[in-house]
């Protein structure tokens, strides 16, 4: 008795695979430039934002969570550099390095979803949405920063 691979349970399925569409969700996609408008107007949290979004709507959920670390990470990291370096290095060369950093993170995760998505005729959300939330992010995390500092001053530490 011979078994013919259809018939046997082992037998790795011969069917063709084919690849998913770009967009599990159907919304549109921000661009990778939407990634560094955002990282530069509203720190690498809102950078985070925008790619989180874009992970979502491709469908890719477990990614969100060490975006978001990246971005909150990035941010504590600048600030910590901004307090022990010298007051007479500039900030420029490490605000650059964040939104390079942040574009290429972004382009690692999610880059070549963007170009399918792209070549398919896919619609994109506007970078004007990016710049706007971006500016909210900015709004917040220097909420929490002069409303620590507020605190700490109140209880005498600063």
């Amino acid at each position: 008795m011979t078994i013919t691979p259809q018939e046997n349970p082992f037998q790795t399925p011969t069917a063709v695979l084919q690849d998913g569409p770009a967009v599990a969700t159907g919304e549109p996609l921000y661009r990778l430039a939407a990634v560094g408008i955002a990282t530069f107007f509203g720190t690498p949290v809102a950078g985070a934002w925008v790619m989180a979004q874009n992970l979502k709507r491709l469908g890719r959920h477990p990614q969100v969570r060490n975006t978001w670390i990246a971005g909150v990470g990035a941010l504590i990291a600048i600030f910590l550099l901004g307090l022990l370096l010298p007051e007479n290095v500039p900030a420029t060369p490490i605000n650059i390095a964040a939104v390079l950093g942040m574009y290429h993170y972004a382009k690692q995760q999610f880059g070549a979803a963007v170009e399918q998505h792209a070549a398919q005729g896919g619609q994109f959300a506007s970078n004007w949405r990016a710049f706007g939330v971006s500016l909210l992010i900015l709004a917040a995390v220097m909420a929490v920063i002069f409303g620590g500092a507020f605190v700490l001053t109140l209880l005498g530490l600063i």
